[in-house]
């Protein structure tokens, strides 16, 4: 696959990352609204919410590394 190629499926995914992200992060923010910060429900919120982060952490770097290569 060209660098071409890669760039472009990045630049996809990485706007349906960005708002799934955005929609975990609401969902975070009513979570904690509804249930306190230091509920259940809103801690397993903030972590599944990381979790996203990492993940398109992960891929931006595995994309930047082989672009370098």
């Amino acid at each position: 696959m060209s660098e071409l190629s890669e760039v472009l499926i990045y630049q996809e995914n990485s706007s349906v990352y960005s708002e799934a992200i955005e929609n975990k992060r609401k969902n975070l923010l009513d979570t904690a609204k509804k249930y306190g910060l230091y509920a259940e429900q809103t801690l397993l919120c903030s972590q599944e919410l990381d979790l996203m982060i990492v993940e398109v952490q992960e891929k931006c770097s595995a994309i930047s590394q082989s672009a370098q290569v």
